[in-house]
């Protein structure tokens, strides 16, 4: 913690405090000197950048899945500890901040971004020309399991890899009450004071370095999305200026909602893309091929859960379809890179709220709203392909995933008004994500933050706009679905390592103390 006196480090004092007052600066120049590190080749030399994108997409993936596929497990059965162990009816602080509604709203919505909308909508046409399970691509058994799969990577262990850290964090922030709100502070009982020093900010820098990776992917599936929408609504050239066009847009939506502060602008925006996307959902539901839809739901369900744990260990070495090493290690370490961040804003969104409660909610409550879209969303292009109407699954090979989606539209009533609405939800889910992770950013960045505090508005705007920063040079680079997620892949392999040493620090801090209850703040003159 900075050494700051208490006098500069009151927030709600009448004397204007320097913009630096309150700012971790080897945090908040470190991470951004970093994030341009890596922005700036794909900018300057986009072919040679590319090229060395790929080598570390295949190496990662191909000798290091393994460690993506036992975290994925282990975060899963960790969780299930967390919820019905001893622990499972602690209450995390003291009263909510939040109606229910609004809270499981901000959790799926900050949750899922827009990344579902691409992937309900897709994810099991790239699947299904892989051939899993020794199926031949693109036959019925294939496309049940692509089905199944596209499914079962929006599930429980990829909301339990959110909830990770969750309990720990909340434990430090509203149950002990350490007046700062990062990763660090979560393992304390490994490192003791040297959270405080070089150590620590380390650990919050490979944090905020993976989440910024992550969200890179979020936005670069995104914008699009978006892009595509407004080309063919309007009538001009879908390209990489328009994308990028499209990501200022979107980064000055969700920098408006940092501004305002994550009461007032992620809370509306939640409740509002709650509804549009219930309404999207129903629309298609009963549009569309209805009794296809939810038959095939029910199918892929029950393949879900009767092959769950052969799917969560499946590492395909002999087979070697791809779906491991190109589908679930990718999903594994992009939810591992928002991991912190999420748990991070799980616990400041828990506030009150039980144990066993704030890990279900997460694993079960949000699981079933990812399943809605891909059982309406995905089995209505599905139908498509079924039934000959369009060969999507040849179409995800020939052209970007946004314009396939709006090809897919066309086959809805009312599919240009589907289109400028599916497009506006996607910018609003990219708002909330990025809301939301801003203010893990700006928060990380704080030298000291109470349960009652925000980061200051300035420092929530500054990082909104540095996270436009790496999906504009991957926009640049133009190149296939690989590149997107070797950024994940990459960035979210040293975050695994501050994930077990959160677990293994709270495991410690539990056996050698009890859950245990910090002294009340004072509070702020």
């Amino acid at each position: 913690m900075s050494a700051t006196s208490s006098h500069e480090l009151k927030l709600n004092t009448t004397t204007p405090l320097p913009l630096l007052a309150n700012i971790d600066g080897l945090k908040f120049f470190g991470t951004f000197l970093l994030v341009l590190l890596g922005t700036l080749p794909m900018l300057l030399h986009p072919e040679a950048a590319k090229a060395q994108i790929f080598v570390l997409f295949r190496f990662i993936t191909e000798e290091l899945g393994w460690l993506y596929i036992l975290a994925g497990v282990g975060s899963f059965l960790w969780c299930l500890w967390l919820a019905f162990g001893r622990y499972g009816n602690r209450t995390l602080g003291d009263t909510t901040e939040y109606s229910d509604y609004s809270w499981v709203a901000m959790l799926v919505c900050a949750g899922v971004g827009s990344g579902i909308m691409y992937g309900s909508m897709l994810d099991w046409a790239h699947l299904c020309n892989l051939g899993i399970n020794g199926t031949q691509p693109v036959t019925a058994a294939a496309n049940d399991w692509a089905a199944a799969y596209a499914m079962f990577h929006w599930g429980p262990i990829a909301w339990a890899m959110y909830a990770t850290l969750a309990v720990p964090i909340a434990y430090h922030f509203h149950v002990k009450r350490t007046p700062v709100l990062n990763i660090s502070q979560c393992c304390r009982p490994f490192l003791g004071d040297r959270v405080n020093g070089l150590a620590g900010k380390t650990i919050d820098i490979l944090f905020m370095i993976g989440l910024i990776g992550g969200a890179a992917t979020s936005l670069g599936l995104g914008a699009p999305v978006i892009a595509a929408a407004v080309s063919d609504l309007l009538g001009i050239a879908n390209d990489t200026r328009l994308e990028i066009a499209v990501l200022f847009f979107v980064t000055s939506v969700f920098g408006c909602s940092a501004f305002f502060g994550i009461k007032k602008g992620l809370r509306t925006m939640s409740d509002i893309n709650v509804v549009l996307s219930i309404l999207l959902l129903a629309f298609v539901l009963l549009a569309g091929p209805t009794v296809f839809t939810l038959e095939m739901g029910i199918s892929t369900l029950g393949r879900v859960l009767t092959n769950f744990i052969s799917m969560s260990t499946n590492m395909d070495p002999i087979g070697d379809s791809g779906v491991t090493t190109g589908w679930t290690v990718f999903y594994w370490a992009w939810w591992a890179s928002f991991a912190p961040f999420m748990s991070m804003f799980i616990a400041k969104i828990s506030r009150g709220r039980t144990v066993k409660a704030t890990i279900l909610v997460t694993l079960l409550a949000a699981s079933c709203g990812c399943a809605a879209f891909y059982i309406i969303f995905g089995n209505f292009t599905l139908h498509l392909q079924v039934t000959g109407q369009l060969d999507v699954a040849s179409l995800v090979q020939q052209y970007k995933g946004g314009e396939v989606i709006m090809m897919v539209a066309k086959y809805l009533p009312a599919h240009q008004l589907f289109e400028a609405v599916f497009a506006f939800v996607c910018c609003i889910f990219l708002a909330t994500t990025y809301d939301a992770v801003s203010y893990a950013l700006s928060a990380t960045t704080t030298a000291e933050l109470t349960p009652e505090q925000e980061p200051a508005r300035w420092n929530r705007l500054f990082w909104a706009c540095v996270l436009s920063l790496l999906p504009l040079g991957i926009m640049v680079l133009d190149g296939p679905l690989e590149v997107l997620q070797t950024a994940t892949i990459v960035s979210g392999l040293p975050v695994l390592g501050v994930i077990t040493l959160g677990i293994l620090s709270f495991i410690r801090e539990l056996r050698a103390h009890g859950w245990q209850r910090g002294s009340p703040r004072k509070p702020t003159s």
